[in-house]
């Protein structure tokens, strides 16, 4: 068993809770892949679909980062027969427990550098060394498969990055299965109008007060009016030319002050 550093418990911690902030299916594949980047140290990444469907694995693009355009596309109209990693990693699910498998352990470099799939799909992307990183629920097929990327210069994935893989596939895995609820749950439910507020006699509204009430701080402010428009994390952050990171802090200083877990929470605190 590998043990893992408090640095590397930290950002299974940090994904874990960024992951959890996420709205929508977008914006979670976006987060988790920037992040498992960071984390890992990997110069790309990819996110993809998976479905089950007459015991035959089904695969669909998600989000890219650091591939060229398409490439996702590309590997889901083809080469995805060709990949012997996505293949190994599909084949142990049965007798595997495991959420990660890296190229090294799959294939050794004579027989690797000689694939098709390699010269044709992979190495004109500058990819080598690849970690698969799979979302499953416990015994049940995978919904999701990551792939991190590190170029032929680079040194493979060691075993402790693998161990910190795994323990982060739960918390992405549980961030997933939260979004798939919750929309499930809006499809059952009136819409609620947003950004609809109530203007006291003094000229300010109940957004205003409420922030004012809980000692909200200026930027603090503008992130909450923002996510009361129905901003999502990342677009809060273009729009203030901050990082998500940098948002998803400032969010969680407003709910410690409003005493408040989560964004539905925090809107029901500052408007009703």
């Amino acid at each position: 068993m590998v043990a893992l550093r408090t640095r590397d418990l930290q950002d299974v911690v940090d994904i874990s809770h960024r992951a959890l902030e996420c709205d929508n299916m977008d914006q979670l594949q976006q987060e988790a892949l920037a992040s498992m980047e960071r984390a890992i140290g990997a110069r790309s990444s990819v996110y993809g679909h998976l479905s089950l469907s007459q015991q035959q694995v089904h695969i669909s693009e998600g989000q890219e980062r650091g591939v060229p355009a398409g490439a996702m596309a590309r590997w889901c109209a083809g080469y995805h027969r060709q990949d012997p990693f996505m293949q190994s990693y599909l084949t142990r699910l049965s007798t595997s427990p495991r959420n990660v498998i890296v190229s090294s352990d799959v294939i050794s470099h004579h027989d690797y550098v000689a694939t098709r799939f390699y010269n044709e799909f992979l190495k004109p992307q500058s990819i080598y060394h690849v970690m698969i990183i799979g979302l499953r629920p416990s015994g049940r097929a995978p919904f999701g498969v990551i792939g991190l990327h590190r170029s032929a210069d680079e040194r493979g994935f060691s075993r402790q990055e693998v161990a910190k893989a795994d323990l982060m596939a739960p918390c992405l895995r549980g961030a997933v299965e939260r979004i798939q609820a919750r929309e499930l749950l809006s499809r059952h439910e009136p819409v609620q109008p947003r950004g609809v507020d109530v203007v006291a006699t003094d000229g300010t509204t109940t957004l205003e007060r409420r922030m004012n009430k809980f000692g909200l701080s200026r930027r603090e402010k503008e992130v909450v009016e923002l996510l009361h428009q129905g901003l999502t994390s990342l677009h809060i952050a273009d729009r203030l030319n901050i990082s998500v990171r940098t948002v998803n802090n400032h969010l969680r200083s407003v709910y410690d002050k409003s005493g408040v877990h989560n964004r539905t929470a925090l809107l029901y605190q500052l408007t009703c």
